[in-house]
């Protein structure tokens, strides 16, 4: 069998598969096969494109990747990120589970004499390096799933909408500053949060 009889088969194990996400897997591997290759596939493109236009959520798909971008690089229709979720697959928001940490967040800060500080993009701020430091602490004891991706978003909307602390940073210049950034590593604020939660 040539090469193109062996993408011929693949195409036809491709069309066995219901779910779009794997249908275009083997889709983005043979067009970068027909750029490189002399276009051996090419028609076979075309009877697998038809295939993958029925395929259930695929059309949703192609709405929400086109939706034209907001001006703060976001897109419409996006779904919220939560600091708290009920579970990674839905994302919705755990309302008891944010209440309850938020009420403690704020308590924290309370007693330590940071409840006046606003919202900030510096990674010197003690409002910055608290949430850090209770995030760490959350992860380690499971009120944070070890799998769930915090994002710099979830954390500011914790900051400013659950436990109402005052704007000043934006949230375009928040996500800047933290969006993958979980590193600020202060032991001095780690003990304080540790202690903190012991007495509780």
């Amino acid at each position: 069998m040539d090469m193109s009889g062996h993408m011929h088969l693949l195409v036809d194990i491709a069309m066995e598969e219901r779910d779009y996400h794997d249908a275009l897997v083997v889709r983005r591997f043979l067009e970068t096969f027909n750029r490189k290759d002399n276009h051996l596939v090419e028609a076979e493109l075309p009877r697998l494109d038809a295939h993958i236009a029925n395929l259930d959520g695929y059309n949703e798909y192609l709405r929400q990747r086109n939706r034209k971008p907001l001006k703060n690089g976001g897109r419409i229709g996006r779904k919220r990120e939560y600091l708290f979720v009920t579970d990674e697959a839905s994302s919705l928001k755990d309302e008891e589970t944010t209440a309850e940490q938020a009420s403690l967040f704020i308590e924290f800060l309370t007693l330590n004499g940071l409840d006046s500080l606003r919202t900030s993009a510096s990674k010197s701020s003690p409002m910055n390096i608290a949430i850090f430091a209770f995030i760490r602490y959350w992860r380690r004891k499971g009120i944070l799933a070890p799998q769930h991706i915090v994002s710099a978003n979830a954390i500011y909307r914790f900051l400013t909408e659950d436990c109402n602390i005052r704007r000043e940073a934006t949230i375009k210049s928040f996500y800047n500053v933290f969006n993958h950034c979980e590193d600020i590593q202060n032991q001095e604020m780690d003990d304080k949060v540790a202690d903190f939660f012991a007495q509780r």
